[in-house]
């Protein structure tokens, strides 16, 4: 069963994506903080990170940056923010993201998001004509 780190420090909204997520067939893990966030991952890497941008004590970036060169195999990243600040989603993009959702996001296409991240398509590879 695949396991995703739900790192959002509004423990209502992160409690809901908990259900969501668990509902959906997938594990869980909870962190409400910057700090947390980065150990969780580092300790259990898990298989996809959905993560919010503000944060306290640090921002989502500054995460996403962390997990990525501190576990060793690559880590999808779902970003999540209640923010319009311009640049947010070119900066997600910048760093690899699998998904930038705005709050308030619509449940199915974020788990669409994290199925696609979690088995992304297969290229079909094609013979050349002889």
């Amino acid at each position: 069963m695949k396991n995703i780190l739900i790192i959002e420090d509004d423990r209502k909204i992160a409690m809901a994506l908990t259900l969501r997520i668990k509902s959906a067939g997938y594990e869980a893990t909870t962190a409400y903080d910057t700090l947390s966030g980065v150990n969780a991952a580092i300790k259990n890497p898990p298989d996809l990170v959905l993560l919010d941008i503000c944060l306290p004590v640090g921002n989502g970036f500054t995460v996403a940056e962390e997990i990525q060169t501190l576990v060793r195999t690559p880590i999808p990243i779902i970003f999540i923010t209640a923010s319009k600040q311009p640049g947010f989603r070119q900066k997600a993009s910048e760093l690899g993201a699998a998904g930038y959702f705005e709050k308030p996001y619509e449940a199915e296409e974020l788990l669409a998001a994290i199925q696609n991240a979690l088995n992304p398509p297969v290229p079909l590879i094609t013979r050349p004509e002889t």
